[in-house]
């Protein structure tokens, strides 16, 4: 399981609680909770190499939300046979000139973090958090803010991948993610399309037995 920006492998807890009678491996990927470091910005490409490594020869489904999911298409575009098949939860096309593009340079990272978490969860959850948590959240925008500049530029072909790739979107969210959820599907070679009724971007925390189940489906599909 591959986390997006501003989270955790906490963050997928809840899917993994749903999936308790198989092998489940949730990692903090390099910046983020224990796994923070102050050496430079990881790349994407790294980031990549990193799941490969945990998955090494084991036969994986790989569950990716957001630019975790950018992390996990990227792994199986490189023909890794170890990769059976992956789910990807509003996993964005950054690269696309119709995409969002990243916060300008004269807004404050912080800033750019803590705007981006009150969207997913809503204003009163973000108010709800203690200082402390608020705090740290803000302290990964300079991170968030890198990893949406390496999503400007297109890192996979989503054509390229062999595995069936399966793609949730949240019914509630907007139409920049409907879209990408739709064209990935569109694009890949077998993909099928799964929208979560009620769900929003942060939908592995409101809706985790739904996005359990979309995993269930893909193991189904290849063991």
């Amino acid at each position: 399981m591959v986390h997006g920006s501003v989270d955790r492998a906490a963050g997928m807890i809840r899917i993994a609680r749903n999936l308790s009678d198989y092998r489940v491996l949730r990692y903090d990927r390099r910046g983020y909770g224990r796994s923070q470091t102050d050496s430079k910005s990881v790349s994407f490409e790294e980031h990549v190499d990193d799941l490969e490594n945990l998955i090494r020869d084991v036969p994986t489904v790989v569950f990716g939300h957001s630019y975790g999911g950018s992390v996990a298409l990227g792994a199986a575009e490189r023909e890794n046979k170890s990769i059976l098949a992956v789910v990807c939860y509003e996993a964005p096309r950054g690269w696309e000139e119709w995409w969002p593009p990243p916060p300008p340079v004269d807004v404050e990272p912080g800033d750019a973090a803590e705007h981006f978490v009150r969207r997913m969860i809503g204003e009163s959850r973000w108010e709800a958090l203690p200082p402390r948590s608020r705090q740290r959240l803000r302290s990964q925008g300079p991170l968030m803010v890198h990893e949406l500049d390496t999503q400007t530029t297109q890192r996979y072909v989503i054509a390229d991948i062999k595995a069936p790739i399966y793609v949730g979107v949240g019914a509630l969210s907007g139409p920049h993610a409907q879209r990408a959820a739709e064209l990935t599907v569109q694009e890949a070679v077998r993909g099928s399309l799964v929208r979560i009724p009620g769900a929003k971007h942060d939908a592995p925390m409101s809706h985790a037995s739904q996005i359990a189940a979309i995993i269930r489906k893909a193991i189904d599909g290849v063991f």
